[in-house]
């Protein structure tokens, strides 16, 4: 008995170090259900999967962070509702989960037809940035272009009609969008000159264009944000909440007031953006029924409904006004779901927290959490973080012209960018201020010949370098 004993503890043991034998880097939660990546590339998915939106394999439930797959190139996901969405460092791109309007991009639709495992969307491996909005699927190209599949009732594809697409259609013949974000009603996207333009329903206020909810479907891309050409970044959720990030870093938003998910003091509606605060060292926001920002030294600030504890903050009381959350701890990224959250720290800790009844939050319960909750074990003892660059990738590679530069910084810092040849010489190089988390650089190479280049990163005492084949 004592052998059978000590078996079945070794056996725990092993799960539990290969389970959390990685750290974590890239996060997504949908309405139920959590994606996220490691540092070592692999996709894990749990919580909510009766249309395979988990990707699986299965319709089976997970409330254990479960691998999808083998693959280890992974580099960035999303999830709305029952959709899954995710993005690979050769720059190709994979749908799974509910495929009722199309929004998988295979060409099948229908009530029932879904896809359980990550699908591969076309043969392109030029993609760069993605999101889903549930019932529809959003892509941006390395030439600027912008693609969408799926439903498209109220012009949520931006194509000028409300005739669905159940594989990718181009969104006009621009060339220049950076940044997307979709929701269930409406989409916002951002321009290489930082110009905000939306689409679909301005319901609630959430596109800021015509009058709220009785104004016309918009059925093409509309620039809105008061026309000026200062945004950087953008996120939609819930039914119709609108969050953006300037280049000074002030916070914004529109929309729906609903539980003070504004953020501004008040539960009215607001059809223009408004800033939230005065603060400008915003890093990222992320927002459903509750919103979720990061700023720049890694604090974590929440506000909205808290109905399930989804704040954070020990308590069920809604906040129509941020929050500072876990102020001891400090933030990469945070991602509000439907009623939960989920977020890494700055040494790549997963935390979860708020509803919990179909194992979203990942820590083995279905018991919501009011406080964050650390899902596995700390990455502090198993993660060795050398200065102040944790990563760095390149995609899409191999490539024609541009490439992304991806790289993650555990505080703010000078990084000096340099390209050399294979023969050493420097063909390239800039310095760049960079923030805390995640940063992204876009590298055009159209100019130089075919061949191998070497992208380096320093830092203070440090450098890192990255292969790049040039077609």
């Amino acid at each position: 008995m004592k052998i059978l004993k000590s078996l079945v503890l070794l056996f725990f043991l092993t799960v539990s170090q290969n389970l959390f034998s990685q750290c974590w880097k890239e996060i997504a939660a949908g309405s139920g259900h959590t994606l996220a990546i490691k540092t070592d590339g692999t996709l894990w998915g749990w919580g909510r999967n009766h249309l395979g939106q988990v990707g699986d394999g299965t319709t089976i439930d997970r409330n254990v962070p479960t691998q999808i797959g083998t693959d280890t190139d992974w580099l960035a996901i999303d999830a709305e509702s029952y959709n899954s969405m995710g993005l690979k460092t050769d720059g190709s791109i994979w749908c799974w989960g509910n495929n009722l309007g199309g929004q998988v991009g295979n060409g099948d639709f229908g009530n029932g037809v879904i896809a359980s495992i990550p699908t591969r969307i076309g043969t392109e491996n030029d993609w760069v940035k993605i999101s889903t909005g549930g019932s529809r699927t959003y892509a941006i190209k390395s030439n600027g272009t912008l693609w969408g599949c799926g439903y498209n009732e109220y012009g949520h594809l931006g194509i000028g009609n409300t005739n669905p697409h159940y594989t990718f259609v181009q969104i006009g013949t621009d060339t220049d969008w950076m940044e997307i974000s979709a929701a269930s009603n409406q989409a916002l996207a951002i321009k290489t000159n930082h110009t905000l333009w939306g689409w679909g329903l301005n319901k609630s206020g959430s596109l800021a264009i015509g009058i709220p909810d009785t104004a016309p479907v918009i059925t093409i891309p509309t620039q809105t944000g008061d026309n000026t050409a200062d945004w950087s970044k953008v996120n939609i959720g819930g039914c119709c909440s609108s969050k953006m990030i300037k280049t000074d870093g002030s916070i914004w938003a529109m929309g729906s007031g609903f539980f003070g998910n504004l953020g501004i003091g008040s539960l009215d509606d607001i059809n223009t953006p408004t800033q939230i605060g005065i603060e400008t060292n915003w890093n990222n926001v992320t927002t459903a029924n509750h919103s979720c920002a990061v700023k720049n030294n890694g604090q974590l600030w929440m506000w909205g409904n808290n109905s399930v504890g989804e704040l954070g903050n020990g308590t069920y009381d809604n906040s129509n006004l941020p929050v500072q959350v876990s102020n001891n701890i400090s933030w990469k990224k945070v991602i509000a779901g439907y009623g939960y959250t989920i977020g890494v720290t700055s040494d790549n800790s997963l935390y979860a927290w708020g509803w919990n009844n179909y194992g979203q939050l990942g820590d083995g319960t279905f018991e919501d959490k009011n406080i964050p909750t650390l899902i596995g074990n700390s990455c502090t003892l198993n993660t060795q973080i050398f200065g102040i660059l944790n990563s760095i990738k390149a995609y899409p590679n191999p490539t024609h012209s541009a490439t992304y530069l991806s790289y993650s910084l555990n505080q703010n810092a000078d990084v000096k960018i340099i390209i050399t040849n294979s023969l050493g010489q420097i063909v390239y190089q800039k310095t760049k201020t960079s923030t805390l988390g995640e940063n992204q650089e876009t590298i055009d190479l159209s100019l130089l010949s075919s061949g191998v280049y070497f992208i380096s990163l320093q830092t203070s005492g440090q450098k890192s370098t990255v292969k790049v084949v040039k077609n």
